[in-house]
């Protein structure tokens, strides 16, 4: 019950932060999402890369662990790439320390980020604020050209995110159409093998080789459906968990202004408490404190609300970018797998026509040959029939009736 997974992580870098330019770690499963977390605290706005889900219970399947395998790898590489996240010491920590627990407890003690730190104040002093109504003032912030930048963003997103959605469930159902028809061509394969072992002549031996055929071509296809599936369906539903990812720095970007606006509506509240008070009233300095220090959280959500603004609206812009290359190569795999396989297909079908047209009619069992004393239709009539109407002399009393010339033919 107490078993668990370990990935060996093989770093090549030629970045001077690294201790070395060839390094291996060891990491389990929790590691990764210990990563992730961390870098979604450090950088609200940023896209961070989605992991694989959980499984219970095919955790230790082979081919579980081999996608896994792969999607973890394609975590990594996303963070590689990222100018940002990759320079942040958590990811330096993850690729290089032996003994990442000893890192994990540092954080753990340390507790909250000074970033943490201060969000957790604001989040002390307007909690008992609704959105921007604070002490009976509305403050409503003038829309800026990135406000509008960012509802265009967001609109982006919740129109690709149900397309998205859509798409990976038929291509997830193309895969499982391509499993099923693998096991078709099978049971396909193995009635005409079992046929062909019922005959004991030349149809036998064709029908047996069709029954071989069928057979290999199902196993061409399940490989087919197993290809399909990493390189079709499996970067798709990465895709969902990604859009899923974008929303949550959109998300982020919302709680900043939030935030923002809040303590903008706090501060006035507060200054016109302050204006409000008798001369020489005794509350006065400390409302004089408490308005410098609203101030001086104004002044830093003010700043963490413009760079998450900058982030987010980057991102988009890199995302867009990616995923262009993304689906580009996405299609390009999809559509190569498909020329391999009917190329696959073809060929296997081909090697069967030489022994169908082979086959011999001639070898089959000959029919019985036509006596006098069996019946042949023709047209209506039988021959005895036809006989039984003529007389003796060659002569019929239904002479009149006898088709003639072109007729005659239908009687032949």
């Amino acid at each position: 019950m107490n078993a668990f997974v370990t990935y060996k992580v093989t770093t090549k870098t030629t970045l001077p932060r690294f201790d070395s330019q060839n390094f291996s770690v060891y990491r389990r499963y929790s590691d990764f999402e210990w990563l992730q977390e961390q870098l979604s605290d450090e950088f609200p706005g940023l896209i961070i890369p989605p992991l694989p889900e959980k499984h219970v219970i095919r955790r230790f399947a082979e081919p579980f662990l081999s996608q896994r395998q792969r999607l973890l790898e394609k975590f990594l590489n996303r963070i590689a790439s990222h100018t940002s996240l990759r320079e942040h010491m958590y990811v330096k920590s993850f690729l290089e320390e032996v003994n990442l627990d000893g890192m994990k407890e540092a954080v753990a003690k340390q507790g909250k980020t000074t970033a943490g730190s201060f969000w957790q104040i604001v989040s002390d002093a307007t909690n008992s604020f609704s959105s921007k109504v604070v002490g009976g003032y509305t403050y409503d912030r003038p829309k800026t050209e990135e406000d509008i930048k960012f509802d265009q963003a967001k609109h982006y997103i919740n129109s690709l995110d149900p397309q998205i959605h859509a798409l990976n469930k038929h291509t997830h159902g193309l895969v499982e159409q391509g499993r099923s028809m693998a096991q078709a061509l099978f049971d396909f394969g193995l009635a005409f093998t079992l046929l062909g072992q019922a005959e004991a002549d030349a149809l036998g031996d064709a029908m047996a080789q069709l029954g071989q055929c069928a057979d290999k071509l199902s196993r061409i296809t399940a490989v087919e459906a197993d290809k399909e599936a990493q390189f079709f369906d499996e970067p798709i539903k990465e895709y969902v968990k990604l859009v899923k990812q974008v929303k949550l720095a959109l998300d982020a970007r919302q709680t900043k202004a939030t935030a923002y606006e809040n303590l903008m509506g706090a501060l006035a509240s507060k200054q016109d408490q302050k204006a409000r008070l008798p001369s020489g009233d005794s509350r006065g300095p400390s409302l004089d404190d408490e308005i410098r220090q609203t101030k001086s959280q104004l002044e830093e959500a003010k700043r963490q609300f413009e760079l998450v603004t900058e982030r987010v609206l980057d991102e988009m812009d890199r995302f867009k970018r990616e995923k262009l290359v993304d689906f580009k190569r996405i299609v390009l795999d999809y559509v190569q797998l498909q020329i391999e396989y009917n190329q696959k297909v073809e060929e296997s079908w081909r090697t069967l026509l030489p022994a169908l047209k082979a086959l011999n009619i001639q070898q089959a069992s000959p029919e019985p040959s036509v006596s006098e004393s069996t019946p042949v239709v023709q047209g209506t009539k039988t021959v005895n029939e036809l006989d039984a109407a003529f007389n003796t002399d060659g002569n019929s009393d239904e002479e009149a009736n006898v088709p003639t010339n072109g007729e005659e033919e239908a009687f032949v």
